[in-house]
């Protein structure tokens, strides 16, 4: 799995989408059945994502099978091959592991992993009932600052939302004295690297006449749980932004 450790709940989520094929009378695995199988796991932080999302499980779960039809296959076999979108949502999982700097794959990551792969029917039904790919990240983000995916513990200190909000400033800072002038939006960044797009997807750009203003992204306007000593601000173009600027 390329240097990924799948977490148990992902492969119970795995086990059950193709619980799920086989059900339908399917002969392959598809984007559908892993949505279905993320919904009746049900505990990991994929389902606390879409609860705080206030998607209703069964309405999502009739959605998705009043799309596919019943297939013809009776066989039980436990090993379904996979479709090539469902390959695909395994890759962008593994790549959004990546991204976060985790080197385990999660529910959260197999999740944003049916998102990106948008004609996807899995993402499709989600969509439907209003989860983006961004509002999904964002929860995801909020989740994994407070609480550790595989315990639910409490966590400290959102580390890498710390490290995103960084490596965007230095990306901002370093566009300034390349070009004389901060970007007219995070499009115009050149030569970025694959977490840059990461980070890059975690905040809120807008430039203003004097400086700009960078929000980090959180779904529901709340506080993103950051603060920075005043010498941190000093020299930067920001001048506005939801991180607690009170030593300022």
């Amino acid at each position: 799995m390329n240097g990924y450790n799948f977490t148990d709940r992902v492969r119970k989520v795995l086990q059950m989408a193709r619980e799920e094929a086989t059900r339908l009378h399917h002969e392959y695995v598809g984007t559908e059945h892993i949505l279905l199988g993320i919904l009746h796991e049900g505990d990991g932080v994929a389902a606390t994502v879409l609860t705080n999302l206030h998607v209703d499980f069964e309405k999502v779960t009739a959605a998705v099978k009043s799309i596919v039809k019943e297939g013809k296959n009776d066989a039980r076999s436990p090993d379904l091959p996979y479709t090539s979108r469902a390959k695909k949502i395994l890759e962008f999982s593994m790549s959004e592991a990546h991204e976060l700097d985790h080197a385990y794959v999660g529910t959260e990551h197999l999740l944003l992993g049916v998102l990106r792969e948008e004609k996807g029917i899995g993402a499709q039904a989600l969509r439907d009932v209003g989860v983006t790919l961004e509002t999904a990240r964002a929860e995801v983000l909020r989740l994994l600052g407070t609480v550790d995916p595989s315990t639910n513990a409490q966590l400290r200190a959102p580390a890498h939302i710390d490290q995103r909000f960084k490596a965007v400033i230095a990306l901002l800072e370093l566009h300034r004295l390349r070009f004389g002038a901060y970007p007219d939006s995070l499009k115009d960044l050149q030569f970025l690297a694959p977490y840059d797009q990461a980070s890059l997807q975690s905040v809120r750009y807008e430039k203003l006449p004097d400086g700009y203003a960078l929000d980090i992204i959180t779904p529901k306007g709340e506080k993103p749980g950051l603060s920075y000593p005043a010498d941190f601000w000093k020299g930067l173009g920001i001048r506005r932004t939801n991180v607690d600027r009170s030593g300022a």
